[in-house]
């Protein structure tokens, strides 16, 4: 969803959150049904405020701005949670609500447990399970210590089956996807659960793979139940049979229920932990836990794959996974990574031989490209056209590095490119000029080139590749494009065009005394560096008039119209907002004299799309950016063809002749 430019986020969200209330589902379901309106605070939270509508929603969703596009999620704090609701109540007000259950005069949301003198009772959909959970001590002398995971006995060593559990994580076991161990302050404890019953049939149930209890298949609505004789107590639902208030009924040989107004409460007993893993037998007829079959004769070692382990040895099967032999059988434990949730500004990491992601403050970006166009590290998006030299990117609180550019006019009388881009680091200079030529304090290097103590300089795929040992990175096209890459140890402490990394991109146009502008003009000249003579032009703000004659608007139009149109984006379309680059495209295509002047904007909406797990493929051959110039650019303009690709600089203002005296004049007419 997507909020529009220069008005407020109400109107933007009355039409999604209009989808959502036509169907009751939606909003339980992690997202709103609706169009996507664009943002462009990038990171900030969008405030949810409808007058025309009778109730505040904004209690009901979140919704921040992210990749130029409004995104909004259901407020699960308020609504509760819906994800797995067996049976789901009627709407009130903006949420979807799951069937509670109500057990000793206290309501409780589906999906809550609470524990009960060393019981643990679960409500699910309107059913309550009561389970005692079984112990399990994975070792030769446990030790009983109070406060522990459900008060079993612990281990001294946090590893079972080879696999090292974590503090504060979880490890599973295959064999016994129900029993869970824990590290809790150095100690091992672990403990198998009951699953909760469920009120749906067993026939729409189902397990997903690796989890220890099933879930309905689908959810069902709470019906309006048939009343008995009358009493107003409510019967309870299991699938599809209905039990009064106060009978008593089996679900299955392990659960005994008792209906109590609506509410089933059960108590399940908790089959114990086995020690034959995969040979278990099920359960005999009217027993409800399975059984290990008759003690075999003990084998002393493990064959696996054609490798043999020992008694008692152990291996890793990946960095989440580990063995042990148990007289000749092999025992596995695998970690089980938590769910995370990380913040806009973050991002997940797996790192090498780690099992579980984890969130981590994301590096900073910031782009340059076209006439010259930016896009800071906190998602600023805006356009500034100074012919001088100017500072882009500084660590302003300890001075480890700068990166100034050099803007070039071309002979032009509005525009400018990017020219050169200079890295300094301590004393050294590393200057990235035009056809990627690359200066060390002067000196031309030739790539690959490694810098001691400062970092590597590399060239691939078309462009200059600068890694720098601090945390900084140089993408370099040698025409313009440029890609500033900082670790996230540099968040908050920077300053120039490319914005302070601060997670907040409204505050990103600060000059260099600290002043926040609108004026981008004036932004960008507070932070030019040099005299007079780092300029190519006497550094006035451009006309706010058109640059750009009709028919070439129309011929710029067509050229950036694919940002929404062309197959290879539509993947990213719904990702990243290409309005910003379809504007900067159509200001390029019409400020600069070649036929690839648009290509700019598409490179670097290409990068974005990369970034966010959509990278279009041929989308040079399809903007008319690789091989044949687009033939309708060609219709009328002699000798505009193909050489006009290359970004030539416009004719000195000397050399254009003027219209004045000294042109010949005609020889007078012959009058008969």
């Amino acid at each position: 969803m997507r909020a529009p430019r220069r008005s407020a986020h109400a109107a933007a969200c009355l039409l999604a959150l209009a989808f959502t209330l036509a169907d009751p589902v939606s909003a339980s379901s992690g997202g709103i049904i609706g169009e996507r309106y664009s943002c462009s605070n990038e990171g900030e939270p969008v405030p949810l405020q409808v007058a025309r509508l009778e109730q505040d929603w904004s209690s009901c969703f979140r919704c921040i701005c992210k990749n130029g596009f409004v995104e909004c999620r259901s407020g699960a704090e308020e609504c509760g949670q819906m994800e797995d609701c067996a049976v789901q109540m009627p709407r009130e007000g903006c949420c979807a609500r799951c069937k509670g259950c109500w057990y000793n005069g206290t309501e409780h949301a589906s999906h809550t447990e609470w524990g009960d003198d060393g019981r643990v009772l679960r409500c699910e959909a309107g059913v309550i399970t009561i389970s005692k959970p079984e112990c399990y001590a994975p070792c030769e002398r446990p030790k009983h210590q109070r406060h522990t995971h459900y008060n079993c006995p612990v281990c001294d060593e946090c590893i079972i089956n080879g696999q090292r559990v974590w503090e504060g994580r979880d490890v599973r076991i295959p064999e016994e996807p129900c029993l869970s161990c824990r590290c809790v302050l150095g100690a091992l404890s672990c403990a198998k659960r009951a699953c909760p019953v469920l009120p749906c049939h067993h026939k729409q149930q189902y397990t997903p793979p690796g989890e220890c209890c099933p879930r309905c298949a689908h959810p069902t609505s709470d019906k309006l139940l048939p009343i008995s004789g009358n009493t107003i107590a409510k019967p309870c639902v299991i699938g599809k049979e209905y039990h009064y208030h106060l009978s008593k009924f089996r679900v299955d040989p392990c659960t005994d229920c008792t209906c109590l107004n609506g509410t089933a409460v059960c108590s399940r007993h908790t089959c114990p932990v086995l020690t034959c893993g995969a040979r278990a037998l099920p359960p005999p007829p009217e027993k409800c836990c399975p059984e290990c079959p008759q003690v075999e004769e003990a084998k002393a070692a493990c064959v696996i794959g054609g490798a043999v382990y020992q008694d008692g040895e152990t291996w890793q099967l990946d960095a989440c996974k580990s063995c042990e032999c148990h007289s000749g059988e092999p025992r596995c434990a695998m970690e089980r990574c938590p769910t995370l949730t990380c913040r806009s500004d973050q991002t997940v990491q797996h790192l090498p031989g780690h099992c579980c992601p984890k969130c981590v403050d994301a590096d900073g970006i910031c782009t340059v490209f076209g006439d010259p166009h930016y896009k800071t590290f906190d998602g600023k998006f805006y356009s500034f056209q100074g012919s001088c030299k100017y500072q882009l990117v500084s660590d302003c609180d300890n001075n480890t590095f700068s990166i100034r550019i050099s803007n070039d006019a071309r002979n032009t009388l509005h525009s400018s490119w990017t020219r050169t881009a200079t890295l300094r680091i301590g004393s050294t200079r590393i200057n990235m000029g035009r056809k990627m030529r690359i200066k060390m304090n002067g000196q031309r290097l030739s790539l690959p080139y490694r810098i001691e103590g400062v970092g590597d300089i590399t060239r691939a795929n078309g462009s200059v590749l600068l890694k720098a040992n601090i945390g900084v990175q140089m993408l370099w096209d040698g025409d313009g494009f440029l890609e500033v890459t900082v670790s996230s140890i540099y968040r908050g402490k920077l300053c120039g065009l490319c914005g302070n990394f601060n997670s907040v991109a409204r505050d990103d146009m600060r000059t260099r005394d600290g002043r926040l502008l609108s004026d981008t003009w004036r932004f960008g000249m507070s932070w030019r560096v040099g005299g007079k003579h780092a300029c190519t032009r006497k550094p006035e703000r451009p006309s706010r008039q058109s640059r750009c004659r009709q028919s070439k608007q129309v011929r710029a139009r067509r050229l950036c119209r694919g940002f929404n149109r062309y197959s290879a984006f539509s993947d990213c379309s719904a990702k990243v907002n290409p309005h910003n680059y379809r504007e900067a495209c159509e200001l390029d295509a019409c400020s600069c004299t070649g036929t690839n002047c648009h290509c700019a904007a598409y490179r670097a909406y290409a990068r974005e799309c990369t970034r966010v797990g959509a990278e279009p493929h041929n989308w040079a051959q399809e903007a008319w950016c690789a091989g044949e110039t687009a033939p309708w650019l060609n219709r009328g303009r002699k000798g505009y063809g193909r050489v006009a690709n290359v970004k030539e600089p416009l004719p000195e203002l000397s050399a254009i002749p003027k219209l004045n005296s000294t042109r010949p004049r005609p020889p007078p007419p012959i009058l008969h």
